[in-house]
């Protein structure tokens, strides 16, 4: 049964730093991406189409400014761990901080290949929905199954929902990796 340790007090500050800072950026990056799919998307389920897609935009660019930047640190600081302790006795330690930064970091490629294309559909739904007041509906009639505004939200709550796990993944890592993982 393993015992939690402190923060690897026999590694230098610039380490324990990157303990840190990987954990809680990861952490960080995990609670906001789920609490969008979590909270947003359910609260607006009985907005308006017009409505909707709008405030998916402001949501989901909010999201685009902070994200890249909280991922990319989190996996820095990872990887820098494991390729500062891959030539010591804490090897093992190193490849589990590698597994976390790979998890955190493959947040980008996933929404680069599996949102895209849900990220696109709804931008169009922006577009179509900027002539109109925001609480008129857009006439979506037209529209194939699992193409309306609501739909497609909901599509892409699930997809956002799973893109949330990877740095909830890498924060894990990183906590046994920190605190449960002896030398």
């Amino acid at each position: 049964m393993s015992t939690m340790t402190s923060l690897s007090p026999s590694l230098p500050p610039s380490l324990r730093l990157a303990q840190i800072v990987g954990i809680m950026t990861s952490a960080f990056l995990s609670g906001g991406v789920l609490a969008v799919s979590y909270g947003f998307v359910p609260s607006m389920s009985q907005a308006p189409n017009t409505l909707l897609v709008r405030e998916w935009k402001t949501t989901y660019s909010r999201g685009v400014a902070a994200s890249p930047a909280l991922a990319i640190l989190s996996t820095l600081s990872y990887a820098w761990l494991s390729y500062s302790l891959s030539f010591t006795l804490n090897h093992h330690k190193a490849e589990v901080y590698a597994l976390a930064a790979i998890a955190t970091g493959s947040i980008v490629p996933f929404t680069l290949v599996f949102m895209k294309n849900v990220n696109g559909k709804l931008y169009k739904k922006v577009e179509s929905s900027k002539h109109l007041d925001r609480l008129e509906e857009m006439n979506e009639s037209k529209d194939k199954k699992g193409e309306h505004s609501h739909e497609l939200l909901d599509w892409w709550a699930v997809l956002n929902f799973t893109r949330g796990l990877l740095p909830l993944t890498g924060a894990s890592l990183g906590v046994y990796a920190s605190f449960y993982m002896t030398s």
